[in-house]
């Protein structure tokens, strides 16, 4: 069974994003990153998810918004997450 896909969505130079993807390595999380400041993507996550506040992180089952809700999302739900 493939592993659940994950999106991280960041800006460049943002210290919150940085901390994001150190916890989503951490963890051991595959994932994959998406620059908003970058062709339209802020506009595309919007659109998609309802805000452009970063880091965001997007799993099939789950949108969290915010470094803090981040890291709480992380404590429950990164075993099965993780390769």
């Amino acid at each position: 069974m493939p592993l659940p896909r994950v999106y991280l969505f960041v800006e460049r130079g943002n210290e919150e994003c940085e901390e994001a993807e150190r916890l989503l390595a951490s963890h051991n999380i595959p994932y994959e990153k998406i620059y908003v400041d970058e062709n339209h993507a802020r506009g595309a996550m919007l659109w998609e998810y309802g805000t452009k506040e970063v880091p965001l992180i997007a799993t099939p089952d789950a949108v969290v918004v915010g470094l803090e809700n981040i890291r709480e999302f992380l404590a429950r739900n990164a075993k099965s997450l993780s390769k």
